[in-house]
């Protein structure tokens, strides 16, 4: 759902008349920003969007970019004050892409992604599992937010491979 978030934030930008046009990062993985804002050819600003489900991936960002703006979806806007949102909502993002899925490749599909995200979660695990091995410890919120958002990862790549892919019948 990431890219997607993008993709929506930037046509209603360039939906709204007036003299700004957004952008996405030609790299999906660019650092800082993901959305770049244009005037005339040049680049005014940038903005990173978050579609995450905790705070975690937010505070993270403001420390290590504190000079890019930030968007997130409606409900981490609404448990982060001055924080704003990017006008969508996990829910609808996540609606949205599971209702267009069933209606690219039947509940086969949603199957997979599901099994994707077990797959992502077992990932996540080791991950988390090595770095308390090393001794760095992780409240358990952190552990719990980095689980959950590679489930979200693990959804977009999936989403992604669909949506690029032919379909064939």
């Amino acid at each position: 759902m990431l890219i997607y978030h993008e993709l929506l934030f930037v046509q209603a930008e360039n939906g709204d008349w007036d003299h700004i046009q957004a952008k996405v990062k030609e790299f999906t993985n660019h650092p800082g920003g993901d959305v770049e804002f244009v005037v005339d050819g040049n680049s005014i600003g940038e903005v990173q969007l978050k579609a995450v489900a905790s705070e975690a991936q937010v505070l993270e960002h403001l420390a290590r970019y504190p000079e890019i703006d930030i968007r997130v979806t409606e409900e981490v806007a609404a448990i982060m004050p001055g924080i704003e949102s990017s006008g969508f909502s996990n829910e609808e993002l996540t609606r949205d892409v599971y209702d267009r899925l069933s209606e690219l490749q039947g509940d086969g599909l949603v199957d997979e992604i599901s099994e994707g995200h077990i797959t992502s979660a077992l990932i996540s695990s080791a991950i988390i599992a090595g770095k308390a091995a090393r001794e760095q410890h992780l409240p358990k919120s952190q552990i719990r937010a980095f689980l959950v958002d590679a489930g979200i990862r693990a959804t977009t790549a999936a989403v992604l491979d669909v949506l690029l892919l032919p379909i064939t019948t």
